[in-house]
């Protein structure tokens, strides 16, 4: 039902849905206080483990994690996460969520003295998530404000990569030993300080 959840949610490997009735404007799964991830897809889930209608934000190690996991997402917004690598999303070790229609919007992913600052709005490591008519807004990180991905090949269609920043380079997506597919996107207004406002391949 709509309304405000102080919550986190791990889905156990289960199959099962998760949905809204009244879409993400209306219903959040707020982790603000909790030290964690919103949302935890690492037991193996696959596409028949659904999040579907929620604005997804307070995460603090990203609003979503998969691990070796493939959930289906859907209509969901992910908005002031943080996660040293991943602020919104943080796809690890052959994870192949499908996301569709999703704002990350405002996520960042700073950096600390042992690791991170990549991927503010969503971050793929060896991970092939297919992404569909998402818009990434507003995210931070010192690399790849939009997206950063390492050894992943993410397939992204429709999409919107618009006013992301990054600290060093990619104001909307690096990609670092990654193949990657880009098919009727926008990139508009992503900034960085040193190298590639909207998009830098690396080593591939």
């Amino acid at each position: 039902a709509p309304g405000t959840y102080h919550e986190t949610i791990n889905f156990l490997g289960k199959a099962i849905t998760l949905r809204s009735s009244g879409g993400a404007d209306v219903t959040t799964i707020d982790a603000t206080g909790l030290k964690g991830s919103v949302v935890r897809c690492v037991s193996d889930e696959g596409p028949d483990t659904v999040l579907d209608g929620f604005t997804i934000t307070g995460g603090t190690f990203s609003g979503m994690y998969n691990y070796s996991s493939s959930p289906t997402v859907t209509d969901c917004t992910f908005s002031g996460n943080t996660g040293y690598n991943g602020g919104g999303m943080y796809n690890r070790f052959k994870s192949s969520p499908t996301v569709s229609g999703c704002p990350f919007n405002a996520n960042t992913a700073p950096s600390s003295l042992f690791e991170g600052g990549a991927g503010g709005g969503m971050y793929n490591e060896d991970s092939s998530p297919i992404v569909t008519n998402c818009a990434f807004n507003g995210n931070t990180a010192v690399a790849g404000g939009a997206m950063h991905n390492r050894s992943s090949s993410p397939t992204m269609t429709d999409c919107t990569f618009i006013g992301n920043k990054a600290t060093i380079n990619g104001g909307g997506i690096v990609s670092v030993g990654s193949i990657l597919t880009v098919m009727n996107s926008t990139f508009s207004g992503n900034e960085s300080t040193y190298q590639g406002g909207g998009l830098v391949n690396a080593f591939g």
